[in-house]
């Protein structure tokens, strides 16, 4: 029996694309009364990491670092002025046309955002469905033959792999 889809994680790469991939993860949302995570995983690489030490010293390292940590901690929560303009935007397509509420309110269908770092971006996709108890993982593609390209992708062939829940994949144009 098909369980109801009570949580979504959205994993994000922040790119402009995933506005599209947002918009079927809101809509499943509120087709289903489930609530959405959002995610995004920057991944660590140990050997780019360690010619970037070398490079530029240990110091200018940690500052890149900290200010790519920042930056998407600051488009997911909202602190940039482009994302938070998306969010309203967001937020006033979905709202009922009768509804006369701030759009300002905690009303959102988002109850989580998340930054995460790890080695594997698929691995912290399916560690935090596990942890968040997430029903359906809603990721996007490019469209360039669809099903191969999104089976060839390696980040989506890994969590299609690893995961123990539904993986919705949306198809976008690259803009």
């Amino acid at each position: 029996m098909v369980q109801p889809t009570k949580s979504i994680l959205f994993a994000s790469d922040l790119s402009v694309n995933m506005s599209q991939v947002f918009e079927h993860a809101a809509t499943l949302a509120i087709c289903q009364n489930a609530n959405i995570i959002v995610l995004h995983v920057m991944e660590e690489s140990p050997h780019s990491e360690k010619r970037i030490r070398m490079a530029f010293g240990e110091e200018l390292y940690k500052n890149l670092k900290s200010e790519h940590q920042n930056g998407a901690r600051n488009i997911l929560i909202g602190k940039n002025v482009d994302a938070l303009k998306i969010r309203h935007a967001i937020a006033g397509f979905f709202e009922e046309p009768e509804q006369n509420k701030d759009t300002s309110e905690n009303n959102s269908l988002i109850s989580k955002i998340l930054a995460a770092e790890g080695r594997s971006i698929a691995d912290e996709i399916t560690s935090t469905v596990k942890e968040e108890e997430c029903n359906l993982i809603v990721m996007g593609c490019k469209q360039q033959g669809l099903l191969a390209e999104a089976i060839g992708d390696n980040v989506i062939r890994k969590v299609l792999k690893r995961s123990d829940v539904p993986v919705f994949i949306v198809p976008f144009a690259e803009k």
